[in-house]
This record gives structure tokens, C-alpha cells and sequence, in this order.
């Protein structure tokens, strides 16, 4: 489902009251479920009318949410006012001019949009929207929230961002992954690609002996990452690109685990279970497991320094 980047159709409205305003509320977030008017004002350097009205603006534009009434009045902030922050973070950082409205990628927990840095090239700009299916797989690697009770979901987008962000880093200079740009929030800019998503292609555009071709370079690609010493723990058919020069690219980051995470064998033995069957069932590659298998995990061994 395509989804409208509402923040772009806000930003041009926005005056810098509403950016200290809007940066007041998610800061404040980390202490109130309801950030208060007052303390809102405080941070804008405003008085309590003012911010009042202009919190009413940024309500009408789905930026924050209210609740209360007389005595008590506090807010939150959207996912479409953390997106006017990170946008407002870009263009000051000058790494993004302009964004499109056109979405280039959708997925059940990321938007993906052109963006052009001031010297006109084509970037992309994936925002993040993470659920509470994503929160589960989050626990598993990040044990410092097992104590929480309560975590901003703003939170969490923003700490899956960082992870792919860092997990590009890592990988960019050794793999075939995309080459990541800057990160800020919920958001990460990287290279943008010309290609498509395997999930994407009918089974009849690629001929068996193409699509074994695709395979190996996977398996190839995803060894040596392994042996680096990441799983990328969530591979698929939607996780590869075949570029338009016929190359690949490994994409989506955030749940990578390192292999000395105790259940990162676990995670890598899907991982290679899910793109096998997903080349034999689309078209007809029939590779022995067993004998993949072998080499993914002399390579995961290779990573831990030689221990099971």
C-alpha cells in the first residue's frame, strides 16, 4: 500500500517555532507519556499561548497528537512529525535538497523515496515504521530492553535505523550491500539502486540457468559475510536486488545479529534454508542443502575464531 509522506506536505508551512516546539515534545517524550504544554513552552523559549496555538497547527497537520482538557493538556509526537525532524536534520546537514512523493520501495516495516543531494544526485531515503511484530525481534538482540516497561515505538523505529546504518558501515567496504550515507532518527539515506527486488519478478523473466546464476552470487556474497562474522538473520527473495547490470545486492540490515550472538547459528540455517527453497520452488534450482550448509557453517566457525 502506498503511503504520502505527510511532512513533506508540511514542511513549507513550518516556522522555526515549530521545529523548537516539535523538538521539545520528543525530547520531553523520554519523561512523560503526555509531554505538558508548559514544558513545552519552556523549550520553545515561548509562552504558553503561543505554543498553544501553534501545537494546534501542528495537530490539524497529524504532526503531534493532544489529549486533556482544562488543568491538564500534554502531547506526543507522530510518526509524520519525527519524519519533519529528520528531514529538517538532512537539508541542515546538506545531505538531502529535496525528497519525492513517489515511493520507490514498500514494505511491511520501511517507505522508501527518492531524494536528491544539493548537487543532484538520486539518493535513497527509507523511513522506517516499525510494529509490534518488529518490537519482538528487537528483544531478542537488544537485552538491555528486557527491563522496559514502556519504549516509544518513535524509539524503537529510531534504533532499527541505526542498526542498518551500522550494519551498512560495517559491510559496504567488504560486500555487496548498499553504501550508506547518513543516518538521523527513524531514517537512513544510502546509494540509490537501479534494480529490482527478486519478490518482484515473475517466475517466467528469469530461465533456470539465469536464476542459478543469481543464486551462487548470492551464496557467494552471503558466505563472505558471514565469515566477516554477521548473520543477516531475515534473507529472502525481498532481501535481494538484481541490479540492472546484472549484478546483486544484499538489503535490509536492522535485524543483523553477530555471529557470537548465541542464536545467530539458529537464524543463519533459516537464513540459507528460506533462499534455497525460495530458488527451487520459483525456478527449479535444486541445490543440496546439506552441502551448502557445510560451507556456511565452516564459514560461521572461521568468524568465531574456530569455535562451535
Amino acid at each position: 500500500m502506498v503511503s504520502k509522506l505527510i511532512a513533506l506536505e508540511v514542511y513549507p508551512k513550518l516556522k522555526d517555532i515549530d521545529f523548537r516546539i516539535l523538538r521539545g515534545v520528543e525530547l520531553n517524550m523520554r519523561y512523560y507519556e503526555w509531554v505538558p504544554l508548559e514544558v513545552i513552552a519552556k523549550f520553545a523559549r515561548t509562552d504558553v499561548e503561543s505554543a498553544s496555538h501553534r501545537l494546534g497547527k501542528l495537530d490539524n497537520w497529524g504532526l503531534v497528537l493532544r489529549r486533556g482538557d482544562i488543568g491538564y493538556i500534554g502531547y506526543q509526537l507522530t510518526i509524520h512529525g519525527y519524519d519533519t525532524l529528520a528531514i529538517r536534520t538532512f537539508a541542515r546537514r546538506g545531505v538531502i535538497e529535496a525528497i519525492s512523493s513517489t515511493q520507490i520501495g514498500v514494505g511491511k516495516e520501511a517507505d522508501i523515496y527518492v531524494g536528491v543531494t544539493p548537487q543532484g544526485e538520486k539518493v535513497a531515503v527509507k523511513f522506517n515504521r516499525i510494529g509490534r511484530t518488529s518490537f519482538t525481534r528487537i528483544k531478542l538482540y537488544r537485552r538491555d530492553f528486557m527491563n522496559k516497561r514502556h519504549i516509544s515505538w518513535l524509539y524503537v523505529s529510531r534504533l532499527v535505523a541505526e542498526r542498518e546504518y551500522e550494519a551498512l558501515q560495517l559491510l559496504s567496504p567488504i560486500a555487496k550491500v548498499p553504501k550508506p550515507i547518513s543516518w538521523n532518527r527513524h531514517v537512513v539515506v544510502m546509494e540509490f539502486i537501479d534494480g529490482v527486488e527478486l519478490s518482484e519478478l515473475r517466475d517466467t523473466d528469469l530461465t533456470k540457468e539465469e536464476a542459478e546464476e543469481i543464486l551462487n552470487k548470492v551464496l557467494t556474497e552471503y558466505k563472505k559475510i558471514v565469515e566477516f562474522g554477521i548473520v543477516h538473520s531475515d534473507m529472502s527473495e525481498f532481501n535481494i536486488v538484481l541490479k540492472d547490470d546484472g549484478d546483486i545486492l544484499i538489503i535490509d540490515w536492522p535485524q543483523y545479529l553477530p555471529t557470537a550472538y548465541p542464536e545467530s547459528l539458529e537464524y543463519l540455517k533459516r537464513d540459507i534454508q528460506v533462499i534455497l527453497n525460495a530458488f527451487h520452488r520459483r525456478w527449479r534450482v535444486k541445490k543440496d542443502f546439506e552441502e551448502i550448509w557445510e560451507e556456511f557453517y565452516e564459514a560461521y566457525l572461521k568468524s568465531r575464531g574456530g569455535k562451535k
